[in-house]
């Protein structure tokens, strides 16, 4: 006799859900909790531009560009989420960026003033 053993469509889907079915709610404007089975699970706030997410401890967890990705974070700890932008590498960018775009409004105002002065 022998057993054939197939996956259930249930153990399918549990691959797309939330590892824990965790309850937001919003604190404060930039502030959410999470509860799950009434405990306090972690709180994500936005701040700097970001999400941070931190756990039940106050143990920073991680950042993230929106809040579904923060959830994410805190939700399915065990699955890495992509890091979309470096941080540092964007500030850098728009650093120079903004630099190149007042040389050119300096320069543009100079040759404007010898013009017509």
């Amino acid at each position: 006799m022998s057993t054939t053993i197939a996956p259930t469509t249930r153990a399918a889907a549990s691959a797309t859900e939330p590892l824990v079915a965790v309850r937001w709610n919003r604190v404060a404007e930039r502030l959410w909790a999470g509860t799950h089975d009434g405990e306090f699970f972690g709180t994500i706030e936005f701040t700097g531009g970001a999400f941070e997410v931190s756990d039940d401890r106050g143990l920073y967890l991680g950042r993230a560009h929106s809040l579904a990705a923060a959830k994410r974070i805190i939700d399915q700890p065990d699955q890495q989420e992509p890091a979309v932008l470096e941080w540092r590498d964007g500030r850098r960018v728009m650093m120079f960026g903004w630099i190149g775009f007042v040389s050119a409004a300096v320069a543009a105002v100079t040759i404007a003033t010898q013009l017509f002065i």
